[in-house]
């Protein structure tokens, strides 16, 4: 039997809130509802659910501490009061139900994290959601870890126009992942990164430690090693939200989740469509941009469906169009990019307790570029994102949903590679990354305590990750290989304290504890917990902490032997056992079957902070502690390093090697000999040991803060916010010889201190938004003496407005030009002489190049 909205309402907020209550006028039933004028400026939520009231004649039952700090957007002209209600509830969270008599009652709407079942109640139909956020399996609840939310309209607020610009925006993140603009950064996980894909990178630990998810899902590796998920594919047109979970959830969702988890969520109760047309340009060079998408969803009685396209296209940008270096100024710093996007959805319920659900994602970028230091040789690319799911879901009883799905994801990649200094073309590539998963979830209760019904949930998961690779030499390796994942899990929620028995100190007191094993068929098994409390002090003042332990699985490229060779090449000029300086020296490079998974233990400890004697502030702080061990890689990335420093490599070095065994490394089918003389195996004086292993680890602490603040007053609503990330420590250990050497503050590395702060102003149909992006100043280490590097700050502006209850066409239309970099501030400099690394004269993972960008929006919904 379907609950009723009582019971949900119940079971949604653990009876902390109590409802405020707006009674205007008369309640006509549904059938004797008609169109209506509405008048609705953008405003605080609660006083727009006053207006509405006021303007249709419906009573409105909403919860004061569930519409408090959220706001509404415009809503003018003559519509049905139903669908003006849920105009002014997009992007809030929550939705509207009707009971029998009438009265409409607001209550929380945050979308499944594998897509919910949607529930019928009597005539009309209004969705009530089996919902779970981000962080937990369960359904309805709240989690400890520390979650950030970016819903749509912020999203719009903030004039982006891609997925990479909103996670590049955020503190939390480092730029030293993939990006259309760092291409190929120090990041070993993104390799060259030849098809310009966009990682995401939270806190610094590499792009593979951040779990992507897409409704929950997981999406086919990217990247020319299968290191990252390359959200770029990912069309913004079809985002309502972005949740970010900044802790270690390998206990909730498997590998991966080590620095945190990025879901994005699509639209589903998207009405109407939307047009927008953007263009975009830089006001120093030839940079310009453009995007077009096109909106489109509808619902009836028992479903609904959405479909959303968009294309979006970038210029390079040139070297010679940026005064800070000289060099190469045929180059690109970022390439020509231009990508077409297809999201589409539906759900259909095919009786009173269950439903058929599903979507389909299909991406295509190409891109092209001139002789980039971090793309070398790459002279275009084209990339492509594919797949989709179906699940059904049934409710068997009040307290029990079950759901089994399917789904299929495919990232594919083919290169073209020239000479670099006459343009030849030298050769391809290729790489097609394929991921199937079937999934099966039960949640529900099981018996009561003394803060209410013990929450569980728990299922089973197979995947199926395959991986092809085509070398780019001319004698082309193809690879193709792949495994097979079980996993099972489970998760309790144990509410000690609720309003049920409250006490005096303790509001509400939640325990959680999740467990998942995971079996692999290339490498063996792990099984991972997670522990989470939330203490709610008193009303507005909530603490939480969380311990959880966190996973990452080798690379199917690390793991593989395929494509393991061997280079001969002379070394000199170092510390040589040569009297000449001059040594030969053979050096392994590739995979290592005997890999085994990275690990990581994270602590995190927060409050959140709602103060009932000033509405309109929120406060959240949260310290993180993570230490991120058995990191696989490469021992060096050079071959000098090791004997210029041997006894810190000592493991990796064997002089006067056997004559066996180089005689067996120099059979090798993937000889690559840079000595360019010919040689007896007598003259090899040391073999080195490049391969990937689990040598290293990583230790980051910090914190993490977000402050807001919104008001009204007689000129308009106001919105304050800041935001930042401060870290205390991110420490490396390259080798167990070694003391931890400090990341923090260093060139290509997280600099301390990132901070964005926010101001917005509405009134009526005007808008204007300005943010402040900050990066604190750090060292060049690379250089000597090391030299300083300057902060770097810029500033965005967004204004719009909105046409109000114009007739036709012209209602509903939005015009909106975006600033971003206001003032042109060029990236802190750095000596390419006193960096080899710094060829463009600044660092791509702490700045960007592109300066003032200006970009004009038309946007119309109906």
């Amino acid at each position: 039997m379907i609950r009723n909205y009582q019971r949900c309402w119940q079971k949604y907020l653990l009876g902390s809130v109590s409802a405020l209550a707006v009674s205007l006028g008369c309640l006509p039933t549904l059938a004797q509802e008609a169109t209506k004028k509405f008048n609705i400026d953008a405003q605080p939520l609660d006083t727009a659910l006053t207006e509405f009231s006021e303007q249709s004649d419906l009573v409105v039952m909403a919860p004061g501490g569930l519409v408090k700090d959220k706001r509404a957007p415009t809503v003018a002209g003559d519509l049905l009061p139903l669908d003006a209600l849920d105009m002014l509830l997009r992007g809030s969270g929550l939705e509207a139900s009707r009971d029998a008599g009438g009265a409409i009652f607001i209550a929380a709407r945050v979308e499944k994290v594998d897509r919910p079942v949607r529930r019928v109640v009597e005539e009309p139909e209004f969705e009530v959601e089996e919902i779970v956020v981000t962080g937990s399996n369960i359904v309805g609840v709240e989690t400890a870890s520390p979650i950030a939310v970016f819903d749509s309209a912020y999203i719009e607020s903030a004039g982006f126009s891609t997925i990479g610009e909103l996670i590049d925006s955020l503190p939390q993140n480092f730029g030293g992942g993939a990006s259309l603009d760092t291409v190929s950064s120090p990041d070993p996980q993104s390799g060259l990164n030849r098809g310009a894909g966009t990682s995401v990178n939270l806190r610094g630990l590499g792009s593979g430690a951040t779990l992507v998810l897409l409704n929950g899902r997981r999406l086919a590796q990217s990247g020319e090693n299968g290191g990252f998920v390359d959200i770029s594919l990912i069309p913004l047109s079809a985002i309502d939200r972005v949740e970010v979970l900044t802790d270690g959830a390998s206990a909730i969702y498997g590998a991966d989740a080590i620095g945190g988890v990025v879901n994005f969520i699509t639209k589903s109760d998207f009405e109407g469509g939307e047009t927008l047309l953007r263009y975009g340009t830089v006001t120093d060079g030839d940079l310009d941009e453009y995007r077009i998408l096109q909106n489109f969803g509808m619902s009836w009685e028992r479903g609904s469906i959405f479909a959303s396209y968009e294309y979006y296209n970038r210029d390079a940008l040139r070297v010679e169009d940026r005064n800070f270096n000289a060099r190469f100024p045929d180059a690109d710093l970022s390439p020509q990019a231009g990508r077409h996007s297809l999201f589409l959805s539906g759900e259909l319920a095919i009786t009173d307790h269950t439903a058929v659900l599903g979507d389909f994602l299909y991406s295509d970028r190409d891109i092209d570029i001139r002789d980039n230091f971090f793309t070398p040789f790459v002279r275009g690319a084209e990339t492509e994102q594919l797949g989709g799911s179906l699940g059904v879901k049934a409710e068997f009883s009040d307290a029990w949903l079950v759901s089994l799905s399917g789904g299929y994801s495919q990232n594919s990649l083919d290169f073209t590679v020239d000479s670099g200094s006459t343009g030849a073309l030298v050769g391809s590539g290729s790489f097609k990354s394929d991921l199937a998963t079937i999934d099966a979830f039960v949640n529900g209760e099981l018996f009561e305590i003394g803060g209410g019904r013990v929450r569980v949930a728990t299922g089973l998961q197979y995947r199926n990750e395959s991986l092809f690779f085509k070398d780019i030499i001319t004698d082309t390796v193809e690879v193709d290989f792949g495994r097979d994942v079980f996993a099972a899990f489970g998760e309790l929620l144990m509410p000690i304290v609720s309003s049920q028995n409250r006490m005096n100190g303790i509001e509400r007191l939640e325990f959680s504890v999740a467990g998942r094993f995971e079996d692999y068929s290339d490498f063996g098994s792990t099984a991972r917990p997670k522990i989470g409390l939330l203490w709610e002090v008193t009303e507005g003042l909530v603490l939480r902490a969380t311990y959880s332990s966190s996973f990452k699985a080798p690379l199917l490229t690390s793991l593989s032997t395929a494509t393991n060779g061997v280079l001969a090449v002379f070394a000199s000029d170092i510390e040589s056992m040569s009297p000449d300086g001059r040594s030969l020296i053979l050096s392994r490079f590739g995979g290592n079957p005997d890999l085994e998974p990275e690990t990581s233990q994270s602590f995190t400890a927060g409050l959140d902070y709602t103060p009932s004697v000033l509405p309109g502030l929120s406060v959240s702080l949260t310290y993180f502690d993570i230490e991120f061990e058995e990191r696989i890689g490469r021992p060096f990335s050079n071959f000098n390093i090791p004997l210029t420093q041997p006894e810190v490599f000592v493991e990796f070095i064997t002089r006067e090697p056997d004559i066996g065994v180089v005689d067996e490394l120099l059979a090798s089918p993937n000889l690559r000999d840079f000595t360019f003389t010919s040689f007896t195996p007598a003259d090899v004086e040391a073999v080195l040991d490049q391969r990937v292993t689990n040598i290293s680890a990583t230790i980051v602490s910090g914190l993490e803060f977000d402050v807001s603040y919104v008001f009204d007053a007689d000129a308009g609503s106001f919105s304050f916010g800041l935001r930042g990330d401060y870290l205390f420590d991110l420490e490396d250990r390259v080798s167990i010889q070694v003391d931890a050497i400090e990341r923090l503050n260093t060139l290509f590395n997280p600099s301390d201190l990132r901070l964005r702060g926010n101001m917005s102003w509405s009134n009526g149909g005007l808008g204007l938004d300005t943010f402040i992006n900050y990066v604190d100043s750090y060292t060049n280490d690379a250089a000597d003496p090391d030299e300083p590097i300057d902060s770097f700050t810029t500033v965005d502006l967004r204004a719009s407005y909105t046409t109000q209850g114009a007739k036709g066409l012209l209602n509903n239309v939005k015009v909106a030009v975006i600033v971003s970099n206001l003032f042109g501030e060029e990236p802190p400099f750095i000596d390419s002489s006193s960096a080899a690394s710094a060829t463009f004269g600044y660092d791509p993972t702490n700045a960007s190049a592109v300066g003032r960008f200006v970009a004009f929006e038309l946007s119309k919904k109906f």
